[in-house]
């Protein structure tokens, strides 16, 4: 399918899994086109892509502008010899009270690309970022241990949020937009397929942790600044001072560089056309964070403030909610980070940012 040098627009590319994709795309030798909303992010992504890659070729990079991805036509612009396309962005933010909040901008933004991309030839394979949250509710304890995978669609966060509207809880909403949106790309894809040049692929991650690259929106970097919900949620369970309360609910995650590296091999894998892949193949508590870094012996002291589980029930409420990661293993060879490696690299990248001082003593 598609490889280097191909130029991939990235939407949403100053975002945390975004701005991976651009380094890692870029790393592999492909030329990129980033979008952002503002000149503010698109200097910081560019002064962050010349110090990771201080050797990129005149025209490697660019980084274009798309203030509102719900306009129509917001695209347009953007497509000029692209020949894939990544489309991360989409409103992650639980606190938004209007359902409509989310889901506007998350099936308006996906469909704007995708009938975008329907008038340019050029275009072979456009990915687009979607959540394990359109398969099920990821919050949700069901009354018996299950097992999702790639045909299951989260009708009860649609069927909530269109029942309870602005009281629904945030969760629900982001899921419902997330779930509005793909079906919307697929209907349109299945619909028009034998007239497209490309190809469609979804990635449904689940909650996302590890190493920050994006900017961060002050100076000096502070954890306080992290704009990432589920790596503020890592901060907050794992090193926050005090404690927080206890979160018992297990979920499911995967690392950050794995969801990079699976966006990529759907770009260029014959298996990944037409195709959904769960990307979410750790499943945890917190509990299980603190045994590792007690078992590591990373940070003495955080074993101290979470003490190692004396019991496995300690570790893991049952039922279950299980999301089954098989299909990328084996259709797209991905080997996916374990909860170890993906502890030792945030500790190691968050204390040569000085934030973890304060576990050190």
């Amino acid at each position: 399918m598609l490889s280097p040098p191909a130029r991939i627009l990235v939407t949403g590319a100053n975002g945390y899994i975004g701005c991976w994709i651009v380094h890692e795309l870029l790393d592999r030798g492909y030329s990129v086109r980033a979008t952002v909303r503002t000149d503010e992010k698109a200097c910081a992504l560019s002064s962050l892509i010349t110090a990771k890659h201080p050797s990129l070729s005149p025209g490697a990079f660019e980084c274009d502008l798309v203030p509102d991805m719900s306009a129509e036509g917001a695209f347009e612009k953007c497509l000029g010899g692209v020949q894939g396309i990544i489309h991360t962005a989409s409103p992650v933010n639980f606190e938004m009270e209007d359902p409509e909040d989310y889901i506007v901008p998350a099936v308006q933004g996906t469909m704007g690309i995708i009938k975008a991309a329907a008038k340019h030839q050029t275009v072979k394979r456009i990915v687009i970022t979607s959540s394990v949250g359109a398969v099920a509710e990821t919050l949700r304890t069901p009354e018996e241990t299950h097992v999702y995978n790639e045909d299951d669609w989260n009708d009860y966060a649609v069927e909530t949020v269109t029942a309870l509207g602005k009281a629904a809880i945030g969760t629900d909403k982001y899921s419902a937009s997330k779930v509005l949106a793909e079906r919307a790309a697929w209907q349109f894809y299945d619909d028009n397929k034998d007239g497209l040049s490309f190809e469609l692929c979804t990635i449904l991650p689940g909650w996302v942790f590890g190493t920050v690259l994006q900017p961060l929106p002050d100076d000096p970097p502070s954890p306080k600044h992290i704009t990432s919900i589920t790596v503020k949620l890592a901060w907050d369970q794992l090193f926050a001072m005090p404690p927080p309360e206890p979160f018992l609910v297990d979920f499911s995650y995967v690392d950050v560089r794995d969801v990079a590296d699976i966006h990529i091999r759907a770009l260029e894998m014959e298996e990944a056309a037409g195709e959904r892949f769960i990307a979410s193949p750790n499943l945890c508590t917190w509990q299980d964070w603190y045994d590792a870094a007690h078992d590591m012996d990373i940070l003495p002291r955080l074993s101290k403030i979470h003490p190692p589980a004396t019991s496995t029930e300690e570790k893991l409420p049952y039922p279950r909610l299980e999301y089954s990661s098989e299909k990328a293993k084996q259709r797209l060879g991905m080997v996916f980070r374990p909860l170890e490696v993906t502890l030792r690299d945030t500790v190691d990248d968050f204390r040569k940012r000085g934030w973890l001082q304060h576990l050190e003593i």
